[in-house]
Order: structure tokens, then sequence, then C-alpha cells
């Protein structure tokens, strides 16, 4: 009888103790969720007025998927827009836009223009219009006597030579001929010199160091090196195809 009361007594004890258990595990298991869910909220409440900004300023709510992308993609070319415009400003402001200016007819090298009446270019220092008319006169007058080819002639010599300053003269020839003085006058001689080796057999024949005495150089090197430069052959290479040329033609 003492054992049957001390079994039920046991029995008892053991259903108590795994009651207490099973509660301590519900509790410590409820805690663990509470404290996970509280985590939750922390980073949710953190982070949505963040993605509640972009929602509303980057990708607005539509209602499919192809309508967003779409829309996507418009405010995504309006801000790149918008920054290039930005940065285009910071670059070149209003103020410093340059002007447009005439677009000039291109000029080969061996075309140097004599009538230069027909074009109006504007001076940049006060000439009366008829100092520049004269000028421009005795600048045809100049190319059509050859004293380009006198090794003596510059700029200070020949505004002597038309009455002028050289202030004058300078701005004309740059004006009109888009070129400075020594620019003008080596194109002159390097022009007319491409003419007689064309038309001029005795011309075509004689030594390249003659050739830079006779058309107004006064060293074969630099004749060489600005011949070079306006025809894009060195002098003996130019004068050699040539005669290769003439001579094929011959023996067709």
């Amino acid at each position: 009888m003492k054992i049957k009361i001390l079994l039920q007594l046991l029995m008892e004890n053991s259903i108590l103790i795994i009651a207490i258990i099973i509660l301590v595990l519900v509790l410590a298991i409820s805690v663990y969720f509470l404290t996970i869910k509280k985590k939750d909220n922390e980073i949710s409440n953190h982070t949505q007025p963040f993605i509640e900004d972009k929602q509303t300023t980057i990708i607005p709510e539509k209602d499919t998927e192809t309508s967003t992308k779409e829309d996507l993609e418009i405010i995504i070319d309006k801000k790149v827009e918008k920054i290039q415009l930005e940065e285009i400003k910071e670059i070149i402001k209003p103020t410093e836009l340059p002007k447009k200016e005439p677009k000039k007819a291109k000029k080969t090298n061996e075309e140097i223009p004599t009538d230069t009446e027909e074009v109006q270019p504007k001076l940049t220092i006060n000439i009366s219009s008829k100092t520049e008319k004269v000028l421009l006169k005795k600048l045809e007058a100049f190319e059509k006597s050859k004293d380009f080819l006198k090794k003596d002639v510059n700029l200070n010599n020949l505004a002597n030579k038309f009455d002028t300053n050289t202030k004058y003269l300078s701005e004309i020839i740059k004006s009109y001929k888009n070129k400075n003085f020594n620019q003008y006058l080596n194109e002159l001689r390097i022009h007319h010199l491409i003419e007689q080796l064309n038309t001029n057999d005795k011309v075509l024949n004689t030594k390249v160091s003659y050739l830079a005495s006779d058309f107004g150089f006064n060293s074969h090197s630099s004749f060489s090196t600005l011949f070079t430069q306006y025809v894009g052959q060195s002098p003996s290479e130019y004068i050699k195809a040539l005669k290769k040329s003439k001579k094929e033609k011959i023996t067709e």
C-alpha cells in the first residue's frame, strides 16, 4: 500500500516537472521570437523612409511592370540631360559663347586670289575705305609684277613702297589673305615656282639649290622646309615625280 502511494506521488511529481519544463521552453521561445520581431521592426523603421523617398522620387508606382520600366527610363534620361546641360553651362557661360562667323571658302596651296574686292572681311583696326581699296589694288599689282621674288622684300620696305605703314598693310593681308605677311610672301613664291616647274623645262632641270635663290629664298634649308609644308613633298621628290609623269606622257 505504501509502495503504491509512493509511486503515485512520483508520477504526480514527474508530471509537474515535465509541465514546468514545457512552460519554461514555451516562455524561452516566446522571448526569442519577440526579440527577433523587435529587431526587424527597428530595421524596418530605419529603412522605410529611404525606400519611400526613392519610390516617390525615382520609381512611381504603376499598375504594370512594363509601364514602371518605361517611366524609370524617362526619369533617368531627364536626369542625364539635366546633368549634361549643367556641365555645359559651367564650361561655356552664356556671356562667353563664341560669335558665329561667315564660312570662308577653302583654298588650295596653288590658289592665291587676286580679285580681293569681292570679299569684305571686317578689319580689326580703323582703316578708311579709300585706303583699304588702294592697298588692295597695290597688292594685286605686286603679285602680278613678280616683285615677291626679290630677296630683300619685307613688310617694312613694301609698306614704304605702298606709301602706308606696316600696321595697315599687315592688317589688310591678314584680313583678306587670311595669313601673316611672311606666310603670304612664301606662298606666292612657292605657287609661282610650281607653275614654272610644270610649264618651263629649264626651271624643271635646274638644281634645287639654285631654285631656292632664284625664287627669293635666302637659304636652301628654309626653302625645302617651306616647300614641304605647302606641297607635302620635298622639292626633290616633287621634281622627280613631275619628271617621271612627263616622261610617261611622252612615251604614250
